[in-house]
């Protein structure tokens, strides 16, 4: 409901300010149980003494097959997620998004390695039976990083950690949500549907797209809270699948067509659909290869085919 409201209400600039906020409390949040873990397990060496050396490997467990998909999918996704997409429209300028590229590239970097670490001073923690592994057994995974802050940090730190957790989701939440909302208004309903609207009738609509969208998220995370982690990745595939080809080559192809793009989409998106659905397979490979590949083929085929041209417009 806050996330809906705020993203409702003040649109562009309430989602990318409240995203400053949030990225504080990530930043912050994550950072302080490093330090509060190893006082709480009696050091660096303390804690580490019982992890087995292949846990420190950066390659063993999900192997090389798994890390370069994942990068694949990743690099593909993000460069068409809207998350990052709008920022950079609404940029001040070429320079302003340039920096923040680099600012970004240079957290993203650092950051990764927190969650491993913390999950690995938990593992530490539970074999040397300073923390209760009971709850994980029967629960899972998931559960290691609350178990780990109820266990080690002060209540404020504990607070200020899921503050954090909550902010991530809520920073991607409101973005996603807000691009419903202008992507549905702007290319069905003002393409489409009433063409002579006027700007007052359009944002309303965006607002109504955006109450509707974030209805069907609450019942779909609701429905999914024991498989979140594979409904995020189902999520991320299918969108770098569907939309990387023709979201990057439309911008630089200039014989690139709408039917294209349509057929880029879709055909990308169902391959990945049939893929994780093991309805089809692509020589055992991960189906972001295969939905590239398709995606790929279809856009240059039917732009081929179907040469017709929106007319241009700046953005």
């Amino acid at each position: 409901m806050v996330v809906t409201l705020y993203s409702v209400m003040g649109g562009m600039y309430s989602v990318v300010y409240t995203d400053v906020v949030q990225w504080i409390f990530i930043i912050v949040g994550m950072a302080l149980i490093i330090p509060f873990t190893l006082q709480a397990g009696g050091g660096f060496e303390q804690v580490t003494a019982n992890i087995p050396e292949a846990k420190w490997s950066l390659v063993d467990g999900a192997g090389w097959g798994t890390i370069i998909a994942l990068v694949v999918m990743y690099i593909a996704s993000f460069t068409v997620g809207q998350e990052a997409v709008q920022r950079y429209y609404s940029a001040k300028d070429g320079k302003a998004a340039k920096h923040a590229s680099y600012i970004t590239s240079i957290v993203y970097v650092l950051f990764a390695f927190i969650p491993a670490v913390i999950g690995l001073f938990m593992y530490g923690m539970v074999e040397n039976g300073q923390i209760d592994g009971t709850m994980l057994m029967e629960r899972g995974a998931q559960y290691a990083l609350p178990v780990l802050a109820m266990e080690v940090l002060p209540d404020v730190v504990t607070g200020i950690l899921f503050a954090a957790l909550i902010s991530a989701t809520m920073s991607s939440a409101s973005s996603n949500l807000l691009a419903a909302g202008s992507i549905f208004t702007n290319d069905i309903y003002h393409q489409y549907i009433n063409k002579d609207a006027a700007d007052g009738k359009l944002l309303k609509m965006v607002r109504y797209t955006m109450y509707v969208v974030s209805a069907f998220a609450l019942l779909t995370a609701i429905w999914n809270v024991s498989d979140i982690i594979t409904l995020l990745m189902f999520s991320f595939t299918l969108r770098a699948g569907g939309a990387f080809i023709p979201y990057v080559l439309g911008h630089i192809w200039e014989k690139a067509s709408p039917a294209g793009s349509l057929a880029s989409l879709f055909l990308g998106s169902l391959a990945v659909y049939l893929g994780e659905k093991e309805i089809i397979s692509f020589f055992g490979l991960d189906p972001i290869y295969l939905a590239l590949i398709v995606s790929g083929i279809s856009f240059y085929v039917f732009s081929r085919l179907f040469t017709e041209q929106y007319e241009h417009r700046d953005l």
